[in-house]
């Protein structure tokens, strides 16, 4: 799909989803991470209709909600008083400077990228954490079989065009080959269910630590 579609796809999700946006307790367990950026600006990354910056908002941190769906972006704004957008293609190279961020969060947003795309968004990411910054993320499982998993047109290993867009689904070694062009990588098999009617069923995905140490080979 090109990025047009992709961005056609999404806006319309985004009008669907136009509201208040309901979030799960994922964060929690990082608590001692985000007390420690409380004074500094952490990064959603996709944030789609704001879940997670709602979450940071009101717990009383700073963020910026970024997304390539400017439907998306003007839901944050309507809906969650004090955030802050930017409009940030994933796809280009991020209009962030290098070693700007502690903490950036991206909950089910780096998961619709074939092999190109993803190493260069990780890179990205690399680029714009500082030394010993954080990434916290979710992806979807390969056994995330209530939501896509090994449906459809398969383009990659794992990685599926299902008929509107591509999603890759995730297992282990994956994730540490992606995420560990960032640096060292914490993962977790989990699942998630939010009070919402798109996930009443539960979603199987791993929950992925990422701390940035140095330089990493940015291909394998």
């Amino acid at each position: 799909m090109t990025t047009n579609g992709y961005v056609k796809m999404w806006d319309n999700w985004s009008k669907k989803r136009y509201s208040i946006p309901v979030y799960d307790l994922w964060l929690d367990e990082y608590k001692d991470i985000l007390n420690k950026n409380k004074d500094s600006e952490i990064l959603d990354l996709g944030c789609g209709i704001g879940a997670d910056t709602l979450y940071l908002i009101e717990r009383g941190y700073n963020v910026l909600s970024c997304d390539f769906s400017k439907e998306a972006l003007k839901s944050v704004e309507d809906n969650i008083p004090n955030s802050k957008t930017m409009y940030l293609n994933m796809l280009e190279k991020f209009p962030i400077d290098n070693d700007t961020y502690s903490l950036i969060i991206a909950d089910l947003s780096l998961q619709y990228f074939n092999n190109q795309d993803t190493i260069h968004i990780m890179n990205e990411i690399k680029r714009i954490l500082k030394t010993d910054g954080i990434l916290l993320a979710r992806v979807a499982s390969v056994n995330d079989f209530n939501f896509g998993a090994g449906v459809g047109e398969e383009r990659e290993k794992n990685f599926y065009f299902e008929g509107d867009y591509t999603k890759r689904f995730f297992d282990l070694e994956a994730v540490n080959r992606y995420f560990g062009i960032i640096g060292s990588v914490e993962a977790e098999e989990t699942s998630m269910t939010r009070d919402e009617e798109e996930y009443s069923k539960p979603k199987i995905l791993y929950k992925v630590k990422v701390k940035k140490k140095g330089n990493n080979k940015d291909e394998f």
